[in-house]
């Protein structure tokens, strides 16, 4: 099936894994904006599928505080309609939204995301304003999934040592990353670690 997976749709960006992102507040995130699409069925340049968050949040101090993550699709430099979506809570943030846009070959496609934290500390990530991926053809794509499954093993060992539950937000001892999914859509793990497919 043709699709462009989280890792590698992401591959450019600082929002793949959960990582720390530093504010001048010393705000922090771990984790983020993500999303998952395939072409639709009505055509090639029609993309469907879903943006997500699974965030955790933590003051200048490292105790958790509220935040509101926002997370939208860019094409060419422009916003995609329809594609942005806010999650808010108090040190942990999730949620999950279905979207499509229109991207052809050869446009430049990202996920942007901002972060307000509740000092009013406003981070943006990702590749807004600055564009920085270009959609390939598919055997492109296909190389691309197989090289970044080859990240795993530096990933997952570090998501391991969080492994925990924050909220909605739980990380399994093995390092896959699940979040709440009560519209039952099926995405979790949204981070799968090997082994693979044991959830």
């Amino acid at each position: 099936m043709r699709r462009i997976l989280l890792a590698a749709a992401l591959s450019l960006s600082p929002l793949v894994v959960p990582v720390a992102a530093h504010a001048a507040a010393h705000d922090l995130i771990l984790g983020g904006c993500g999303w998952e699409f395939e072409p639709s069925t009505s055509g090639a340049t029609t993309w469907e599928g879903v943006i997500h968050d699974a965030s955790a949040t933590t003051d200048a101090t490292g105790l958790p505080t509220a935040a509101t993550v926002t997370c939208w699709a860019i094409v060419n430099g422009t916003e995609a309609p329809g594609t942005r979506f806010s999650y808010s809570g108090f040190g942990v943030q999730s949620g999950v939204d279905r979207v499509s846009f229109t991207a052809a070959e050869g446009d430049w496609v990202d996920l942007c995301e901002q972060v307000t934290f509740a000092d009013g500390t406003t981070q943006l990530h990702g590749g807004c304003g600055d564009p920085n991926f270009y959609l390939p053809p598919q055997a492109v794509i296909d190389v691309l999934d197989i090289v970044f499954n080859d990240l795993d093993p530096l990933d997952c060992p570090a998501l391991a040592r969080l492994a925990g539950t924050y909220g909605p937000v739980t990380i399994a001892p093995d390092g896959d990353v699940y979040v709440a999914d009560p519209l039952d859509l099926g995405l979790n793990p949204i981070y799968d670690c090997p082994p693979y497919g044991n959830f």
